[in-house]
């Protein structure tokens, strides 16, 4: 008669649970079939976009646990497992992870954009809180900077998704200007002629970019000038260190005066 009662009591749970289980590994079988094909449709699409290669783990593998996560809360309810106390037990995990790692995530988080929608690339220089240098590798946490000393500077991304910042690409056409003090007696023409005369000698000069020169104020003392040379991006900064040194030959050889010290606050 014992028996007999466990037999039934197994079959009862045999057709309680027997068309669960089956009906949940079906289900998960063809789940992970499914997460396949849409995790390579995801590989080839990140791809053709030509979406940077650091990235492409970091997106293929995010749906991957994502759909398979989903897939085994299904999985589970099918069965008959209560999967409401896993999600709320998840969430409050992930909010606590959350808020003790947001610095480090908002990091992630701009490095992702970064990578995504690239406003610079590798070689271009940057600007960033006072700091200029030639980018040498964007991170998923920081940007590294090499300035014109070899210096490494890293900068937190979201530092650079947060403000301002200042590209010069690498290949493209740049002014490199600077700004001078004068006395008010200077020709104009002389001061041109010196301005040609120093752009002549530099060789990092685009070609057929005749160099810019504007009268930006003037005052009985003094006026403030604008020079500007065009140059390709990666020779920004030596152009600019070689407009200072030629300049200051060419001004001397012509009598060109700067204005007194006293008056070069109004540079600012």
């Amino acid at each position: 008669m014992e028996q007999k009662t466990y037999l039934e009591q197994i079959n009862g749970l045999l057709f309680q649970y027997g068309p669960k289980v089956v009906s949940a590994l079906l289900i998960l079988f063809v789940g992970l079939w499914v997460i396949r094909r849409i995790s390579g449709s995801v590989d080839a699409l990140v791809r053709k976009r030509q979406i940077d290669d650091s990235l492409r783990p970091f997106f293929i593998s995010l749906v991957d646990v994502a759909l398979k996560v989903a897939l085994l809360l299904v999985v589970a309810g099918q069965v008959g497992i209560e999967t409401t106390s896993f999600i709320a037990v998840f969430s409050a995990v992930a909010f606590a992870v959350g808020l003790a790692l947001q610095g480090s995530l908002g990091n992630f988080a701009s490095g992702v954009l970064i990578l995504l929608f690239r406003p610079y690339r590798v070689g271009d220089l940057l600007e960033v809180e006072g700091h200029i240098g030639c980018v040498s590798e964007i991170q998923i946490f920081n940007t590294v900077l090499i300035t014109d000393h070899a210096k490494k500077i890293i900068i937190p991304n979201s530092k650079i998704t947060e403000g301002a910042i200042t590209n010069i690409a690498k290949g493209s056409e740049v002014l490199a200007e600077i700004t001078v003090l004068l006395d008010s007696a200077t020709s104009a023409p002389a001061l041109r002629e010196a301005v040609d005369a120093a752009a002549a000698r530099c060789t990092l000069l685009v070609a057929n970019r005749p160099p810019e020169v504007v009268i930006t104020g003037i005052s009985r003392d003094d006026m403030k000038v604008d020079i500007g040379w065009w140059t390709l991006g990666e020779h920004y900064i030596g152009t600019l260190d070689f407009i200072h040194e030629a300049l200051r030959d060419e001004f001397e050889t012509r009598s060109i005066r700067l204005a007194k010290e006293r008056r070069r606050d109004a540079l600012a």
